[in-house]
């Protein structure tokens, strides 16, 4: 399974269902200079971080 593959599975858990998963996945973020989760999520450390915005989101932290 790839990188975007388990960002995808994790927003979807994160958020619920998946319509409010790709929205988020798809929408420019400033804290990821700029590029969407889903292009940040291609290579490992950008995986990694994405990961970590998740995380803190199922935390009740904003990101």
């Amino acid at each position: 399974m790839s990188y975007v593959e388990l960002i995808q599975l994790q927003a979807e858990q994160v958020f619920g269902n998946k319509a409010k998963a790709e929205m988020w996945l798809n929408q420019p973020k400033n804290e990821l200079g700029g590029s969407t989760p889903l292009e940040h999520a291609q290579y490992e450390i950008g995986y990694l971080q994405v990961r970590d915005a998740l995380e803190r989101i199922s935390h009740g932290y904003s990101f």
